[in-house]
C-alpha cells in the first residue's frame, strides 16, 4: 500500500499542476463569455468523455447513489460560489478564502467520520495556511472587512471540503471512472440550468479548443486523478497537497501572462512546500 500512497501523492501533484495551469486560460476566456457559459461548455466536453463510463453497469446502493449525487452538487456549488464571489471581492482575497478548505477538510472529517488528526498534521495545516496567506498578499486590515463576495467564497471552501471527504469515502467501493463521470454530468446539467439554458456555441476555433482542453484534461482527467488519489490518501493530508495549486497558477501565469514573481510569493511557496513535505512523510497509511 505504501507504493500506492506514493503514486497517489504524485498523481495529486500532477492534478494540482493541471488546475493551476488553467487559471490564466480561464481568465482570458471570461473576457469572451459569462462564467456559467464557460462552466456549461467546459463540462459539456467533460461529459462527452465521461458518458461511456456512465453507461457501464456499476453496482451501487441507494446510499452510495445519494452520496454520488451530493458529491456532484458539492463540486458544482464550489465552482459556482467561487465564480459568483469573484464579482464582489478581489482575486487575492478569493484565492485565500477558497484555500481555507485545507482547514475545513480536517474539521469536517472529525465531525463526519470521527477521524483523528495527528498533532504533526495540525502543525502542517498551520504552516500551509500561513503559506496561502503570504502568497495571497493579503493585509490584516484588508481581510478584516468581509463583504458579501467573501462570504459567498467561503461557501466555496466548505463545498470543496465536502467534495474531498465524499470522494475519499466513495473511492473505496466504487470505480473511480464512474465517480468522476457522474460528477461531470451533474456539473454540466446544473451549469446549463444556471445559465438559463442559453449558451453561445458560435465561438472562434481556438476558444473551442481551449474549452475542450478545460473539459477533458482540466475537468475529467483532473477529477479522475483526484478520485484515484483520495482512494489511498486521507482527506486532511490531501487538502494540504492541494495548496500547490496557487504555486502552479503563479508559475503558469508568469509564463503565459507575464505576471511578476515577488519575494513574498517565493516565501509563501516555501511555507507551502514545507507543509506538504511534513504532511506527506507523516502517518502514512499501511
Amino acid at each position: 500500500m505504501k507504493n500506492y500512497k506514493v503514486k497517489a501523492i504524485l498523481t495529486l501533484v500532477f492534478m494540482t499542476a493541471i488546475w493551476g495551469g488553467t487559471f490564466p486560460l480561464i481568465k482570458s476566456l471570461l473576457n469572451q463569455m459569462s462564467a456559467n457559459e464557460l462552466l456549461t461548455l467546459r463540462f459539456f466536453f467533460a461529459s462527452l468523455v465521461a458518458f461511456p463510463f456512465i453507461l457501464k453497469k456499476n453496482k451501487t446502493s441507494k446510499k452510495q447513489l445519494l452520496k454520488l449525487f451530493l458529491l456532484g452538487i458539492s463540486l458544482w456549488i464550489a465552482y459556482e460560489a467561487q465564480t459568483v464571489g469573484l464579482k464582489f471581492t478581489t482575486p487575492t482575497k478569493s484565492a485565500f478564502i477558497t484555500g481555507l478548505y485545507i482547514i475545513f477538510t480536517p474539521l469536517l472529517s472529525i465531525i463526519l467520520t470521527k477521524e483523528k488528526i495527528p498533532k504533526r498534521l495540525i502543525f502542517s495545516l498551520l504552516i500551509g495556511i500561513s503559506g496561502l496567506y503570504i502568497i495571497s498578499n493579503i493585509s490584516l486590515s484588508n481581510f478584516a472587512s468581509l463583504n458579501v463576495g467573501d462570504l459567498i467564497t467561503l461557501i466555496s471552501a466548505l463545498a470543496f471540503a465536502v467534495q474531498i471527504i465524499l470522494t475519499n469515502q466513495l473511492a473505496k467501493d466504487i470505480k473511480i471512472n464512474y465517480i468522476t463521470s457522474v460528477q461531470m454530468l451533474i456539473m454540466f446539467i446544473l451549469s446549463f440550468a444556471a445559465s438559463g439554458f442559453r449558451v453561445n456555441i458560435y465561438l472562434p476555433i481556438w476558444t473551442i479548443i481551449a474549452l475542450i482542453f478545460l473539459g477533458s484534461i482540466g475537468g475529467y482527467l483532473a477529477i479522475l486523478a483526484e478520485t484515484y488519489s483520495l482512494k489511498y490518501i486521507d482527506p486532511s493530508r490531501a487538502s494540504i497537497i492541494f495548496t500547490l495549486e496557487p504555486i502552479f497558477a503563479l508559475v503558469f501565469s508568469v509564463i503565459f501572462i507575464k505576471e511578476q514573481i515577488t519575494l513574498r510569493s517565493m516565501i509563501g511557496a516555501i511555507f507551502i512546500f514545507i507543509s506538504i513535505v511534513l504532511a506527506s512523510t507523516n502517518g502514512a497509511k499501511k
